[in-house]
């Protein structure tokens, strides 16, 4: 009689069939949630380079400056110019600060004023000149017509002489003075005669200086006409 064969055991799940255990599918750890960058972030610190860049250019592009002078008020032709009339500014003016007085190019005894220069102007070389050796002087005069409304000290002026003649008579008028520079107007004190308008003083060439009193002398008639008005006065 034939036995019936049992079937082979199987083993256990999870177990080999030699009794041992099996090793089962690896779990995925937790994972860390992703940080995103903030845009805002991003931009903030885009622009605090930017600023800091900005900081360093500013700062660099002032140390190449260089220190000038400017007038601290308006500056006409013959005054002398100490360290008091002027202001120190720091610019960068280029090749161009070369035209340009210094605090260093100042003597102590100061320049002589050759053209006018308007207060908070940058002092040029060309228009001073030096101290020992003036070219002009100031004189007063008195006028036979009146300063126009709109004159006022620093503005050119020629100086025109009309001669006296017989029977207050005057002859043909003619420019004594060329480009004279207004300094003030002379307040009128005493007795004022019909033929005057008024008293001026007026910064000449010293070369017309004998021509202008020789004027005075013979009583001639003597009218002070623009040339050119200052600007910033």
């Amino acid at each position: 009689m034939t036995e019936a064969l049992a079937p082979p055991a199987t083993a256990p799940s999870g177990f080999s069939p030699h009794g041992s255990a099996l090793p089962g599918p690896e779990r995925p750890g937790p994972t860390r949630p992703r940080r995103r960058v903030d845009a805002r972030l991003l931009v903030g610190l885009t622009l605090v380079v930017a600023s800091v860049a900005a900081v360093v250019g500013i700062v660099s592009a002032a140390d190449e400056g260089e220190d000038v002078l400017v007038a601290s008020r308006l500056l006409t032709v013959g005054d002398v110019v100490t360290p008091a009339d002027l202001d120190v500014r720091r610019v960068t003016l280029g090749v161009e600060g070369h035209d340009y007085l210094t605090p260093a190019d100042l003597p102590e005894s100061g320049v002589v004023v050759a053209r006018t220069i308007g207060a908070g102007e940058l002092v040029p070389r060309a228009a001073v000149g030096d101290s020992r050796s003036p070219r002009a002087t100031t004189i007063v005069v008195t006028l036979s017509t009146a300063l126009g409304a709109t004159v006022q000290p620093g503005d050119t002026l020629d100086l025109w002489s009309a001669a006296a003649l017989e029977a207050n008579r005057f002859g043909p008028p003619a420019v004594i003075a060329a480009r004279t520079q207004l300094v003030r107007a002379v307040s009128d004190e005493g007795i004022v005669t019909g033929n005057e308008a008024g008293r001026v003083e007026l910064l000449v060439p010293r070369r017309d200086v004998a021509r202008i009193l020789s004027a005075l002398a013979n009583g001639d008639a003597l009218s002070a006409i623009p040339v050119a008005l200052a600007i910033g006065g």
